[in-house]
């Protein structure tokens, strides 16, 4: 048998998702077929530090007290799954290293992936390359303005006159919900702001929408064979939004997939996923979100997620298995992407004739 695929699972993080990265590291570790790749690993710890150890140890030791690894080619990689979420790992820095290391690796490019983190960045993007995708009202903050009274009275008098209550506060470039807050009065506009702004300069506030929560999980490299599974919900208690604890800790969101909906509209929502995965230049994979207005029927593009959760309880992996695609072979046709699009890449010139 030719040897096996080496495929270095990247894991942890400069973030405030770096315990969810775990989780999601842990569920590929234990998914990948061990007859294909030979997997190893490598944890991230908050202070940047990269550090690697046995399959067998526990993940959150390996970055406590791992050996040190002072660069990734020393581990000889095939493909890096860079298993990160959030800024460092998902938002184009980890896949700008990567390229200067000239190591293959699973998923978006530099630009893909720091322009899907981006909230605003990708709302701009999206309302001019994709102008028939949907996106809610929205308006974007300077949170490094926000303790001048002028510009902070102007910004909340706009952004109510443009928006209303309620609303949505989010730091740009997070996920996982982190520092997202629904605010109800406007008298809490500007408190939320502020505290979102200890997360990120960048603030994005967003209308509120009575909605239904869709996703749609997309692979592949944007090409004719690029697919979008069906949509699934994420259905929750009335009363209650999908925020970090909703998705983590509380454990009441339950998940739909597919999704209740009129087959007209689901498959229009997921040719939207693959339209919107285009645009943004993605690549490998992608978790599409869509909020869907109750009343209107209008299904927003909400955001993208180029690396989204692969723990137990994600959505991505559930809805890949449902469109056909299993959790191992899930992991396999990543790192095949992976590697194909770093052959194709090696093919470009970098010279000048």
């Amino acid at each position: 048998m030719a040897d096996k695929t080496r495929v270095l699972i990247l894991f942890g993080g400069v973030s405030s998702e770096h315990e969810i990265s775990l989780r999601s590291a842990r569920s590929v570790l234990d998914a990948i077929d061990r007859e294909r790749y030979e997997p190893l690993l490598c944890g991230i710890h908050r202070d940047g530090s990269w550090r690697t150890g046995p399959l067998d140890r526990p993940l959150a030791d390996i970055v406590a007290a791992g050996e040190p690894v002072p660069d990734a080619r020393a581990l000889r990689p095939d493909v890096v799954f860079p298993v990160l979420h959030g800024p460092h790992g998902e938002d184009g820095t980890m896949q700008g290293l990567l390229e200067i290391l000239g190591l293959a690796y699973v998923g978006s490019g530099v630009l893909a992936s720091a322009l899907c983190m981006d909230k605003i960045a990708q709302k701009h993007l999206v309302a001019s390359a994709a102008p028939s995708l949907p996106l809610v009202p929205w308006r974007a903050v300077d949170g490094r303005r926000l303790h001048e009274e002028r510009y902070a009275t102007r910004t909340c008098d706009e952004i109510i006159a443009a928006l209303d209550v309620p609303c949505f506060v989010k730091p740009a470039n997070l996920g996982s919900s982190v520092g997202v807050e629904r605010v109800d009065h406007e008298a809490g506009l500007l408190p939320a702001m502020q505290r979102a702004a200890r997360f990120d300069h960048a603030i994005v506030v967003e209308r509120g929408v009575d909605a239904r929560e869709i996703e749609v999980a997309v692979l592949g490299d944007g090409g004719p064979s690029t697919i979008a599974s069906a949509p699934g919900e994420i259905v929750l208690p009335e009363g209650v939004w999908y925020d970090y604890d909703t998705k983590y800790v509380n454990d009441v969101a339950s998940l739909a997939i597919p999704a209740a909906l009129p087959p007209a509209l689901a498959r229009t929502i997921s040719a939207h996923a693959i339209e919107a995965f285009r645009a943004t230049g993605c690549h490998g994979l992608a978790r599409v979100d869509f909020l869907l207005d109750r009343g209107s029927g209008t299904a927003y593009l909400n955001e993208l997620n180029t690396m989204p959760g692969f723990t137990s309880i994600s959505m991505y992996p559930k809805l890949m298995a449902h469109a056909g695609v299993g959790y191992a072979e899930l992991i396999h046709r990543l790192c095949q992407l992976g590697l194909q699009r770093h052959a194709a890449r090696r093919q470009l010139s970098v010279e000048r004739a």
